[in-house]
């Protein structure tokens, strides 16, 4: 994880970089949360920890619909199915424990692969519209190379 974060903070652009902040903000909650309170924060769908998620998916989410950058919508849909993954080892109880962190851990790590492959495919001299990301400057690039 922290190789990828590092990777992300020193070769991406603003969309990678706001991708750090999301994973470092979820798992620093999600470790906070699991100090605290550690006789509830590791059963299946516990309100924090649900919200925590919720909160990552969304974060994903709007840097999906809001950059020009596809990596964050995997990285939704990875964290979506995280959430799934809690709300069905809440109503499925005889899934076991070890069988749900799991899972949780393998979504966790497929959205760190989509922004490390986010990061990667973002050549190192990219134009500076490119580097920001966002579909506004991108619009903006077009509009004045097409005038």
């Amino acid at each position: 994880m922290v190789v990828v974060l590092l990777f992300a903070l020193v070769r991406g652009g603003r969309p990678e970089r706001l991708g750090v902040l999301i994973n470092v903000a979820g798992f620093g909650a999600t470790i906070a949360f699991r100090l605290l309170a550690p006789s509830s924060a590791w059963v299946p769908a516990e309100g924090w920890v649900l919200a925590i998620d919720a909160a990552v998916a969304a974060g994903f989410f709007w840097l999906g619909t809001t950059t020009t950058r596809f990596w964050p919508v995997w990285a939704a849909g990875f964290a979506l199915a995280d959430l799934f993954m809690s709300i069905c080892g809440a109503l499925l109880p005889r899934v076991p424990l070890f069988a749900y962190h799991t899972g949780l851990g393998i979504y966790a790590y497929l959205a760190l692969g989509a922004l490390a492959l986010g990061t990667f495919r973002l050549a190192s001299h990219a134009a500076p519209h490119i580097r920001d990301g966002s579909r506004r400057q991108w619009l903006q690039h077009l509009k004045e190379t097409n005038s």
